[in-house]
């Protein structure tokens, strides 16, 4: 005779053996000829198009034509977002030809200034409280960067923090930011 209620304790300690199972299995990256750890500058993923961006956006990007972008949403209650900033902040501003500009994420204006002054930064930002341009460009996590050519056609995107600093990084931006400084016709 059928047991419903026995049925469900069976899937419940499946699954549970599953999961137990699954904790003391070894990494499929671990195994033989396969340890490689690809470099940040991989994270960053080829972006075809975006739609339009929204006015706000649009207005901060206008004085900007002509230079590459780097567009970061961010937020101050996202503590990736704030680890990586002051490294997005100084790959900018090392990189000529590059610009940065900083979307902040269902954030109060206080708390953005406030921690803009306590880093010593001071990005061109967008406020995005009703998430009107992170809707726009599909933004689902934070941070999310996208570089945008000189004529701010999206180029890359990395969904995600990553480290800035990192060489692989800079050479994908800085060689995406240089190879574009005109506008595409």
């Amino acid at each position: 005779m059928f047991d419903p209620h026995c049925a469900g304790r069976r899937r419940v300690l499946a699954s549970i053996g599953g999961l137990v199972a699954a904790a003391f299995a070894p990494p499929a990256l671990s195994l033989p000829g396969n340890s490689r750890t690809p470099p940040p500058g991989e994270r960053l993923e080829t972006l075809a198009q975006l739609p339009p961006p929204p006015p706000a956006l649009r207005r901060a990007l206008e004085p900007l034509r002509g230079k590459a972008v780097l567009v970061n949403f961010w937020a101050t209650w996202c503590e990736p977002c704030r680890t990586e900033m002051p490294a997005l902040v100084s790959l900018a501003e090392s990189e000529p030809g590059l610009a940065l500009v900083t979307v902040a994420v269902a954030d109060r204006a206080d708390e953005v200034r406030r921690f803009f002054d306590e880093h010593l930064v001071d990005p061109l930002l967008v406020s995005d409280p009703e998430q009107v341009v992170s809707r726009t460009w599909d933004v689902r996590y934070l941070p999310t960067t996208v570089l945008l050519d000189a004529a701010h056609q999206p180029l890359l995107r990395v969904r995600g923090e990553i480290d800035w600093h990192h060489d692989s990084v800079r050479t994908r931006i800085r060689s995406a930011a240089t190879s574009l400084r005109t506008p595409r016709t």
